[in-house]
């Protein structure tokens, strides 16, 4: 995955984050001693799409640089959505616009914890490896005012309806494939027709 070293200071919050989720990923990082995935920012306004919780990470712990792997927003390959199978098929309406989306980060009006589902034309599973101590490091910044005012119960419920939607999005995902074996069998009806035909015109 392309990405850049970036001053921390051009990128604004789009969400808030979880606490419980937040202390985890902290160790997990700070064990690892690298970060695997780069933020995924809007190019134009430096809001950051994807990664809330690690670029709050690289706040709290006065991270300068970070990597980021800059988004064009305006292309029509890149969608939000409050629900991952926003990602497949939208029924009705969902709620959150780009342009909600840019207003929001632009003002510091941030949305509650994992209210967007943004989708992108590239896989978020390429992992980087960047090292922390190759990162630029300064005075470590207050973030509470980004931390959600949530017990970990309240973050155990959201966590089990977030499997719940990854759930509704691999029935979709099945009901896709087998749409696309009902396509790929009909074509082969009509290859086998057509074969027939052929055959039969040399009578």
């Amino acid at each position: 995955m392309n990405y850049e070293i970036v001053p921390i200071n051009r990128l604004k919050p789009l969400e808030m984050v979880f606490p419980s989720h937040l202390r985890n990923l902290t160790e997990m990082i700070l064990s690892d001693g690298e970060v695997r995935l780069p933020l995924l920012v809007d190019q134009k306004t430096g809001i950051v799409l994807d990664g809330s919780h690690r670029y709050v990470f690289f706040l709290q712990y006065g991270y300068k640089t970070v990597p980021v792997k800059w988004v064009d927003y305006d292309s029509e390959d890149v969608r939000v959505g409050t629900h991952l199978t926003h990602r497949h098929i939208i029924t009705g309406p969902t709620n959150i616009s780009k342009k909600e989306v840019r207003e929001r980060g632009l003002s510091g009006n941030v949305y509650p914890p994992r209210t967007t589902r943004h989708f992108f034309p590239f896989r978020k599973t390429d992992e980087i490896h960047v090292s922390l101590s190759s990162l630029e490091k300064g005075e470590p910044l207050d973030v509470r005012n980004l931390i959600a005012t949530v017990d970990v119960d309240y973050e155990i419920h959201h966590n089990r309806k977030f499997i719940q939607e990854i759930e509704a999005e691999i029935d979709e995902l099945i009901s896709y494939l087998d749409e696309v074996r009902r396509t790929k069998h009909y074509l082969r009806k009509q290859i086998e027709e057509m074969e027939k035909s052929k055959g039969n015109s040399f009578d």
